[in-house]
């Protein structure tokens, strides 16, 4: 005689569980990503303002004005 099936454990839906280990490695570079983003954007904006402030020097030394952005 045969026995019926028995019933499975179901898993509940989605991604499976991620080891504490990973989580914490993922945390790490994801958080070094986003300051190494923020560095760069700073960065630039600094380049951007001196870039401006020493224009702005240039002329107002000078006769000759850069064309202003519009």
């Amino acid at each position: 005689m045969t026995s019926p099936e028995e019933p499975r454990e179901s898993r509940p839906a989605g991604p499976p569980p991620e080891f504490p280990l990973v989580a914490w490695a993922k945390a790490v570079v994801f958080g070094i990503a986003d300051t190494a983003r923020e560095m760069l954007n700073e960065g630039r904006r600094g380049a951007r303002e001196a870039y401006d402030e020493r224009w702005d020097r240039f002329d107002a030394k000078t006769r000759n004005r850069r064309a202003r952005r519009r």
